[in-house]
């Protein structure tokens, strides 16, 4: 019964900030439909740092996990599950991806003995769960996670956002980066692997942005995209920015923007998590999975070199500036 649930840890041990991220909207949905819950929080340190600042009203305990010093520490790794074991949860839930298997999570979940283990039903997993929840990619990536919770709490939604930047962290990122601080539209230029736009991509979009708002378009990556820059024009360099600071800083950069437009997915979560309008434009990704797409505040297209496509990124690009 959920009014037996007093305390729960939602954890995962992967490295990938944008994953991490995206556990905000299941964290609300705990926060929401268990209200009397203590919710507790194990995560990838980056994460774990935005979190403590920018998301304490959905967490009440942010343990950090720093995976390569707990690595070379073996001990501390095995302290850190003993202490959590002493915590006595009555649900811990293991959120890895819904279409795979993570030994790792499985294994820790049972090291801390909770009252109920929960996770995803994906090929070996069941046996290690005490509920193995069937779930799928069919749908956005945050509301999968929240299958996790519906097991005691049918009706939790999905609602994605609530990182909340202070005036004072907004205020000292536009003192460190007056460039910036009178905001305007941020297209970020990074991504990994098959996900990168072309070149001609990015200069269409600075056309349509120009032609249907006054405000400023800044251009910005990460220190691993800097590689990329050789393959756009020189004005499109030039304009580029490596950001180079921490995940809390980030949020605070992105928080001065009126509209982010990126190909990347793990950007784009942030940006989604602080309530920016965004529009995505993928090519190697699972727009259903991935993007957030309501027509409204949120548009995400998968790029094709078409008439068509072309088209309906000027569509929404109108509808997000109008």
């Amino acid at each position: 019964e959920p009014a037996a649930i007093r305390k729960v840890l939602v954890f995962r041990l992967d490295q990938r900030i944008g994953n991490g991220i995206l556990l905000l909207p299941l964290l609300r949905a705990i926060r929401t439909s268990l209200p009397g819950a203590e919710i507790h929080l194990l995560i990838h340190h980056p994460v774990a740092g935005l979190f403590r600042e920018s998301a304490a009203r959905w967490v009440d305990r942010i343990w950090p996990y720093h995976q390569s010093y707990l690595m070379r520490w073996p001990l501390r790794y095995l302290g850190l599950f003993r202490r959590l074991r002493r915590e006595r949860f009555d649900l811990v839930i293991t959120s890895h991806n819904p279409d795979n298997f993570s030994l790792s999570q499985a294994l820790a979940g049972r090291l801390m003995k909770p009252g109920w283990l929960v996770g995803f039903d994906a090929k070996d997993s069941a046996r290690f769960y005490d509920v193995a929840v069937a779930s799928g990619t069919e749908k956005h990536y945050a509301d999968v996670m929240i299958d996790l919770l519906r097991i005691v709490a049918p009706q939790a939604v999905c609602e994605i956002g609530g990182l909340e930047i202070s005036p004072e962290a907004k205020k000292a990122l536009g003192e460190r980066f007056p460039e910036f601080a009178e905001g305007g539209i941020l297209v970020w230029l990074g991504a990994t692997g098959k996900k990168v736009l072309p070149a001609g991509v990015f200069a269409f979009l600075y056309e349509q942005l120009r032609e249907h708002s006054d405000l400023p378009v800044h251009f910005a990556a990460g220190t691993a995209d800097a590689g990329l820059l050789h393959a756009y024009p020189d004005w499109i360099r030039e304009r580029t920015v490596i950001w180079q600071e921490s995940l809390p800083e980030t949020a605070a950069f992105f928080a001065h923007f009126a509209l982010f437009v990126s190909g990347d997915t793990g950007p784009m979560h942030l940006a989604a998590a602080l309530g920016l309008p965004t529009l995505t434009i993928f090519i190697d990704s699972n727009l259903a999975q991935y993007g957030y797409h309501d027509e409204k505040k949120h548009f995400a297209l998968q790029w094709q070199d078409t008439p068509e496509c072309r088209q309906g990124i000027n569509r929404a690009i109108a509808r997000l500036l109008a």
